[in-house]
């Protein structure tokens, strides 16, 4: 036993001689994993990884001098990396699904509501407009885009195509395909101004839903503790003024979500 001790203490003074004085021992980067395409949220530009959400994130770590990494997978792949502990967590609303696996926060990354969408020359546009909830739409073919959770779970009694994608969703409307869609303020705002659509689609006033996206931890991550920390950050980030800039770079104004 003696030897033993004698041992360990050896192996501690070779382990701390690595470690000259005054040198923290580097800390174990936050592993958050992305949707890819997810513009202007999450998506890569010229092999970075880059938008909203990811520019948050890092923006918060760093103030709290904790090291991300940042890395996009398809939606599914992501949440099973999450679930699996392969990754510490992900950006997105919080459900009971997600529950089981994740602990989420309470102050939204970001607040997203959802709109309807129309052509301008549309004649019922008026009709439209006038709807004050979804029922009133199921006279309306619904242009949605295969893998729309939310379309599949809240509009089950209407008439809805599904385009291959949400860009393929916007030009079919924008060509007279289907009557409204639906978008949130981010995605609408950006892809409308990407593909030079705002002349042709409307985004009405009416708000069909409240997208509000937070950070969640698998229950499995050794940094679960920090979650408290990152909506602490987040509250001071908005209160003076820190998201403008970083909304700015995607073309967007911080009244939109606050």
């Amino acid at each position: 036993m003696a030897r033993l001790r004698s041992l360990i203490v050896i192996a501690l003074g070779a382990a701390v001689a690595l470690y000259p004085a005054g040198r923290a021992i580097a800390k174990e980067p936050v592993r958050l994993v992305f949707a890819a395409d997810l513009v202007p949220l999450s998506f890569e530009d010229e092999g970075e990884v880059r938008g909203i959400f990811v520019d948050v994130a890092r923006e918060v770590f760093a103030r709290l001098g904790q090291p991300v990494d940042t890395a996009l997978y398809p939606w599914e792949r992501a949440q099973q990396m999450v679930r699996q502990g392969e990754a510490d967590g992900f950006i997105t609303i919080a459900t009971k699904a997600r529950a089981e696996y994740a602990s989420c926060g309470r102050i939204p990354v970001l607040r997203a509501p959802l709109h309807p969408l129309v052509r301008a020359d549309h004649p019922r546009r008026q009709e439209i407009e006038a709807a004050t909830d979804l029922a009133d739409f199921k006279s309306f073919e619904i242009v949605s885009y295969l893998g729309n959770g939310w379309a599949k779970q809240n509009l089950a009694e209407h008439n809805v195509f599904f385009a291959a994608d949400f860009q393929a969703s916007l030009r079919g409307l924008a060509k007279g395909r289907g009557d409204l869609a639906f978008v949130t303020t981010t995605a609408g705002a950006y892809y409308l101004r990407e593909y030079s659509l705002q002349d042709k689609l409307v985004v009405l006033p009416m708000v069909a839903d409240l997208f509000e996206y937070v950070l969640c931890l698998g229950k499995q991550s050794p940094h679960a503790g920090l979650l408290p920390e990152f909506d602490r950050v987040l509250e001071v980030m908005r209160a003076e003024g820190a998201y403008a800039p970083i909304l700015g770079r995607y073309g967007m104004e911080r009244v939109t979500f606050y």
